[in-house]
């Protein structure tokens, strides 16, 4: 059974939180990889996409500091494994507008987390 993660997508991209699951926290950061020639823009891309793609970096906090467990560029169904977590993304849609800006211009990034 997947929860859903807290990704605020008019929160803009990047974003980072952190999540505790089943007695570990964890640091969940994502970002927007957008070539050069698709800006500036004010249109909406469903990801991944020629030239733009979104990256999700998770690491597990340990008492002698984070541990990566996961870096990977993100393609909507695919279930990823991170050490003892499983992720996956069902929609992953990025107006321009939220790179490195916050606003309601219609970005959704809807991703889920389970133990495995």
């Amino acid at each position: 059974m997947f929860f859903r993660l807290p990704i605020v997508a008019d929160d803009g991209f990047p974003q980072a939180f952190r999540l505790a699951l089943a007695g570990q926290t964890y640091q969940f950061r994502l970002y927007a990889n957008v070539a050069e020639e698709l800006l500036p823009g004010d249109g909406q891309l469903d990801l991944p996409a020629d030239g733009a793609f979104l990256v999700l970096s998770v690491d597990r906090e340990e008492p002698g500091g984070p541990v990566r467990i996961l870096h990977r560029k993100l393609v909507p169904g695919v279930e990823y494994v991170a050490a003892e977590l499983a992720l996956t993304f069902r929609t992953m849609r990025l107006d321009l507008r939220n790179l490195n800006a916050a606003g309601a211009f219609g970005s959704q990034v809807d991703g889920g987390v389970a133990r495995r």
